[in-house]
């Protein structure tokens, strides 16, 4: 019986390359990522951090291929489930799932289709990429779709993606509509989307990547911000009639409107309403028997009316006290002899 050797290299052939252009596809892809999002963020991800990454290191460890730095996930554990539709190998589809206890159920990053080795349509799931994607993608778990096409070398010519959202910071996330690659392309990369804040978008982001020159990326605001007030000046308010008198002044007291402000001497209480205002001592009549002095009643009159002519009669009216008679008009008695005194 003769003995057959079979070299490595025929070995190699006789084994399934498809996974293995496959993985080709997610590195380059990955790559592709890394120059994208470096644009958008002015940060770099290290090298296989991110959904085509991971779905790269989850091909090769189907392939009993050691994995290199264990230490950029919290679970790197996968499990593969491929099913081959024809006997040439195509079409093809695949589930990869991240497993890192027997005691938590599989979580499924990703699924993929290929209907031949040129063609890839896969789908990545946000809420089981926390870690990669960030919290923002996952509460809105809008699943990622994208395509690859490549040659027979397994060279990645074109990559199309949409819905793809990431987190920039804690507060920002963004959600490229198109993220086109092309290798052959004018540009190589071309990004659009939106800056979302809280979840609500506020700016509209573009990115260019050409092979040669430079890069160009925009945001413009979607909504102008709403104008702020400006304070206005609260008015200083006017200083009440009571705060304008001086101090040690008497009260006053505000009459219904339209009427006179009446000053009330310190000493003297304020009428009810509809109660006759008090007497003052300048008004009270003389007490009943006590004789006027006609002098003191002339420069009293004088000093409230003025210099009286000297045709004039002097009459001083007394005001009606209740339940008195009518006061008649007090006329003095012609001046006695000189040091005489005269009485009502």
């Amino acid at each position: 019986m003769q003995k057959v050797t079979v070299s490595p290299e025929q070995d190699a052939s006789s084994k399934d390359k498809s996974l293995d252009v496959f993985a080709r596809y997610f590195e380059q892809a990955d790559a592709i990522h890394r120059e994208a999002w470096w644009v958008l963020t002015n940060e770099r991800p290290p090298i296989g951090k991110s959904p085509f990454g991971k779905v790269q290191r989850a091909l090769l460890a189907s392939q009993n291929i050691k994995l290199t730095n264990k230490s950029m996930f919290s679970c790197d554990r996968y499990l593969v489930k491929r099913d081959v539709l024809g006997a040439n190998g195509f079409p093809q589809k695949a589930e990869i799932f991240e497993k890192c206890s027997e005691k938590i159920a599989a979580k499924k990053i990703a699924e993929f289709s290929a209907p031949s080795l040129k063609e890839i349509q896969a789908t990545f799931f946000p809420e089981n990429l926390e870690e990669i994607l960030g919290l923002g993608a996952t509460v809105l778990n809008k699943h990622i779709q994208c395509t690859f096409n490549g040659d027979e070398q397994g060279q990645l010519q074109k990559l199309k993606c949409k819905d793809w959202s990431q987190d920039r910071t804690k507060e920002q996330m963004i959600r490229l509509d198109v993220y086109d690659y092309e290798k052959a392309g004018k540009n190589l990369i071309k990004l659009r989307g939106k800056v979302y804040e809280n979840l609500s978008d506020t700016r509209k982001i573009e990115a260019d990547i050409p092979m040669e020159g430079k890069i160009y990326v925009t945001e413009t605001e979607l909504y102008p911000p709403e104008p702020t007030p400006t304070p206005k000046p609260s008015p200083t308010p006017k200083a009440t009639a009571a705060q304008e008198r001086a101090p040690g002044a008497p009260p006053l007291t505000l009459p219904p409107e339209g009427g006179a402000v009446q000053v009330v001497p310190p000493g003297v209480g304020v009428p009810e309403e509809g109660e006759p205002p008090a007497l003052t001592p300048l008004h009270l009549p003389p007490p009943r028997g006590q004789a006027v002095d006609p002098d003191v009643m002339m420069q009293r009159q004088q000093n409230q009316q003025g210099p009286v002519p000297e045709d004039h009669e002097m009459i001083e009216e007394v005001p009606q006290q209740d339940g008195a008679q009518q006061p008649q008009d007090v006329v003095p008695p012609a001046p006695p002899a000189a040091g005489g005194v005269y009485g009502r």
